[in-house]
């Protein structure tokens, strides 16, 4: 398929365009706080304990018929993937505050702990004998389709998921500005918020139910594997291209949506049209990672004359502290 039949077909792509787009425009803005506060790890440990959630509800939905309905059953399992990559996150965020386990530990701990509670849930499932269901409703999968789980697949994204993911964009986005001082303030130098009255621990907490948040809607297109990507590259490279903290949230946004609509493109063309999507994200966004990095390596000379060197973004000045404004 050429470019102009992708336009042309786009009745039949849009719902793949927009979830892309705005599933990307949420990474990119989550990307920098997660990079900055080397959440890395904790993003990557909630995105495979969506294998955890996804087993559950497909176990669910051999005992509920309802799970299993056309058009409530997917957003009924994202439902219980959601709620279990939630208690994980701030389980996680909860037990790394601790003396006994450190943060790492806990990530690493719970990482492999939800991926093995998954198989094991995913391998029960098989051995279940077979279930008739109402009319109408489609046959129960015996068998996980564990590849779209781990890498995706945007080809099946319906209507409904379509209003989930620009939801969860403006639920997102409504949050971070509603407490964007807060949140940049906790991010570069938390220490110091904490004694100037912001409230860090309500800010850690929605930063962890945001990225769980992100995790549940994006598995469904780009995987639980590959959504950490979409989370962390946009935010690694846009943090080498400025640092002005402003300036770095719009070069991680552009980085991602410009990724991941190039990314749509390029998968409705038939040369990659039989590779799974989220796999053609996490190279685009690597190989603009790898291009702006060898930038900065060949003119880095040149660019610390000018701004001093590359590393965390500056502060924003007095817009940067969370009174600034009244909070």
């Amino acid at each position: 398929m050429s470019l102009q039949d992708f336009f042309l077909n786009l009745g039949y792509n849009k719902n793949a365009l927009f979830v892309g787009l705005a599933l990307a425009a949420t990474c990119g803005l989550l990307s920098v706080f997660i990079v900055l506060r080397k959440m890395a790890m904790i993003s990557e440990s909630v995105a495979h304990s969506g294998i955890g959630g996804y087993a559950i509800a497909l176990l669910i939905g051999y005992y509920v018929d309802y799970f299993n309905h056309p058009s409530w059953g997917p957003i009924l399992s994202q439902v219980v993937t959601a709620v279990f990559c939630l208690v994980t996150a701030f389980v996680i965020g909860y037990v790394a505050k601790g003396k006994h386990v450190s943060e790492d530990s806990a990530i690493g701990i719970f990482l492999v702990a939800s991926v093995a509670f998954g198989l094991l849930l995913l391998r029960f499932r098989t051995t279940l004998p077979p279930r008739a269901l109402p009319a109408g409703y489609p046959p129960r999968p015996r068998v996980a389709d564990v590849e779209n789980v781990l890498f995706g697949g945007i080809t099946g994204v319906s209507q409904m998921e379509v209003f989930i993911a620009v939801g969860a964009m403006l639920l997102v986005f409504a949050i971070v500005f509603a407490l964007y001082n807060e949140f940049v303030y906790t991010t570069l130098d938390e220490e110091m918020a904490r004694i100037n009255g912001v409230r860090t621990s309500l800010i850690n907490m929605l930063l962890l139910g945001m990225i769980a948040l992100v995790v549940v809607v994006g598995s469904r297109m780009v995987g639980a594997i590959m959504i950490t990507a979409l989370m962390v590259i946009p935010g690694a490279t846009a943090c080498m291209i400025s640092r002005k903290f402003n300036q770095v949230v719009v070069a991680s946004l552009v980085i991602c949506v410009v990724s991941v609509g190039g990314g749509i493109i390029a998968a409705s063309n038939p040369p990659l049209g039989r590779y799974p999507t989220g796999p053609i994200f996490v190279m685009i966004l690597f190989l603009v990672f790898v291009s702006v990095w060898v930038i900065r390596k060949v003119f880095k000379p040149k660019l610390e004359a000018h701004s001093d060197g590359a590393g965390s973004p500056e502060p924003l000045g007095e817009d940067a502290h969370p009174h600034a404004h009244g909070h």
